[in-house]
């Protein structure tokens, strides 16, 4: 595991530097700017969705209810739209980012390989799609977990790792949505190989994903791009090391 750990901070840290290096910086802006208007809409969305669910819950329960209890009554209704924008965020953020984060890595490899990629329009929408049903799936299965481990709340002790067990879900499935942007440019059976040997590559690269993108001001500008760049190096060098058996 404390090979894994290395492996994957080494490629973060060069990953920052491949970007300075190979003029990448200006792509920072991108998913910074879609993030701020996802993060707008979300914000406003959560606001009006959490009065109206407020004016309702007051209007069901008799319509004249105290400021305590108003109070505890919004802080559950927000909480829970705050939970479940957390659980879509990053899905959605993946979806629009799809056809950039694609890009990316394609040219990080042509940088590190030398290798030319003249995809027709037809399989750059293909990739797009791929992309696109691969964040999908991957969120459809988180969910499904997340759900499974919540149920764990009813056992005492257990329920204490919650917090713990749904990081390490939603690291994993981020992971894996990112690493495919390099896996769909080769074969499937060298696809399965490594999806199923490099499972922590996957948990440790999503999950400092998650943390890089809830660092203030600048998370949402360096995280998309500084992951796509670190998973596609690394997979390289695993496509390689397993090449070489």
């Amino acid at each position: 595991m404390l090979k894994e750990i290395n492996f994957t901070f080494n490629n973060y840290m060069k990953a920052f530097k491949f970007i300075g290096q190979n003029n990448l910086k200006k792509f920072y802006l991108i998913p910074g700017i879609i993030n701020i208007i996802l993060i707008t809409l979300f914000y406003f969305l959560s606001r009006f969705i959490g009065g109206t669910l407020v004016e309702f819950a007051g209007n069901l329960l008799g319509g004249d209810l105290n400021s305590f209890i108003q109070f505890i009554l919004k802080f559950i209704i927000y909480l829970t739209i705050f939970a479940i924008y957390y659980l879509l965020y990053k899905t959605l953020i993946l979806i629009v980012l799809s056809p950039f984060l694609s890009y990316i890595s394609e040219r990080t490899e042509s940088i590190i390989t030398g290798k030319e990629f003249n995809f027709s329009f037809k399989e750059n929408l293909y990739f797009i799609k791929r992309g696109i049903v691969v964040t999908v799936k991957s969120f459809l299965r988180e969910f499904v977990m997340t759900c499974i481990i919540l149920l764990l709340f009813f056992i005492p002790l257990v329920n204490t790792a919650i917090p713990v067990l749904l990081f390490m879900v939603q690291s994993y499935y981020i992971g894996f949505s990112f690493i495919d942007y390099t896996l769909e440019r080769h074969d499937f059976e060298t696809g399965t190989t490594i999806i199923r040997k490099n499972y922590l590559f996957f948990l440790i690269n999503g999950g400092l994903f998650t943390i890089l993108l809830f660092i203030p001001l600048i998370g949402i500008f360096i995280a998309p791009l500084a992951t796509v760049v670190a998973t596609t190096t690394g997979t390289l060098e695993l496509i390689e090391e397993n090449k070489k058996g």
